[in-house]
C-alpha cells in the first residue's frame, strides 16, 4: 500500500526542484540582458524575478505550516481518528508509609516545568504536564484538559468502576488521507494525552 506522505514528499522536490528552476532562470536571464541587450537593469526583469521569488517564498511557507505548525482540530473526523484507553492505577507506597497514586515534581524556575509520575499495570509512567492532567473530585475533566475530547459519560462510568483510580490515555492519530499526506502526518499519532484520576488529593505526592 503506497502511503499518502509520498504526496507530502513529492511537494517538497517540486518546491526544491523549482528553487533551483528560478536560480538558473534569474541567472540566464541578466546574462542575456548584460550580453545581447547591454543593459545591468531592466523593470520587466525585475518584476518577473519578484514574481518568482514571491511564488517560491509562498509555496515554501505553505509546505512549511503544514509540516510543522499543523494544528488541526481534534474533533474534525475527516482528518483525525481518537481512541481512549483506561488502566487502573496502581497505589505507591513511599517509605515513610504515606501511600500515594501520582507523584508531582515541580521545577522552582523563572520557565518551570512540572511532570507526573505514576504506576499503571506494573509500569512506571512520566509524563510533561503539558500532556496530562491530574483530576480529582466529582468532576473527572478539569480546565486543563478541556481541549480533549474525553466522553464525560465514559468518564463517570470508569469512575465507577475503578474508584476513581486510574488513568484515561487519549491518542488521536492522523487518518491515512491525502490531506495529512501533504504534512507527512498520514497514519502519525497527532497528540497524546494522559488524564490521571485519584479520589481526593490525599493521594498525591509532592517531590
Amino acid at each position: 500500500m503506497i502511503s499518502w506522505n509520498l504526496l507530502g514528499i513529492l511537494i517538497w522536490v517540486i518546491i526544491i526542484l523549482y528553487l533551483v528552476f528560478i536560480i538558473q532562470n534569474i541567472r540566464q536571464r541578466r546574462i542575456k540582458m548584460i550580453i545581447k541587450e547591454h543593459k545591468r537593469f531592466s523593470w520587466p526583469n525585475i518584476l518577473l524575478d519578484a514574481v518568482e521569488i514571491i511564488i517560491f517564498l509562498a509555496a515554501g511557507t505553505w509546505i512549511l505550516s503544514e509540516c510543522f505548525f499543523d494544528n488541526p482540530n481534534l474533533e474534525d473526523k475527516s482528518r483525525i481518528t481518537s481512541t481512549v484507553k483506561y488502566e487502573p492505577l496502581i497505589m505507591s507506597t513511599g517509605g515513610t508509609g504515606n501511600s500515594s497514586y501520582v507523584t508531582i515534581n515541580s521545577a522552582k524556575k523563572k520557565v518551570g516545568s512540572q511532570t507526573y509520575t505514576f504506576y499503571r499495570s506494573g509500569t512506571k509512567t512520566t509524563v510533561s504536564s503539558d500532556y496530562a492532567s491530574v483530576s480529582y473530585g466529582k468532576q473527572p475533566v478539569r480546565v486543563s484538559s478541556e481541549r480533549i475530547p474525553y466522553v464525560k459519560k465514559e468518564l463517570s462510568e470508569m469512575d465507577k468502576k475503578y474508584q476513581r483510580a486510574y488513568v484515561a490515555i487519549y491518542t488521536a492519530r492522523y487518518k491515512k488521507n491525502w490531506q495529512n499526506g501533504i504534512g507527512l502526518h498520514a497514519g502519525r499519532i497527532a497528540t497524546q494525552y494522559y488524564l490521571v484520576r485519584i479520589p481526593d488529593a490525599s493521594f498525591i505526592k509532592q517531590k
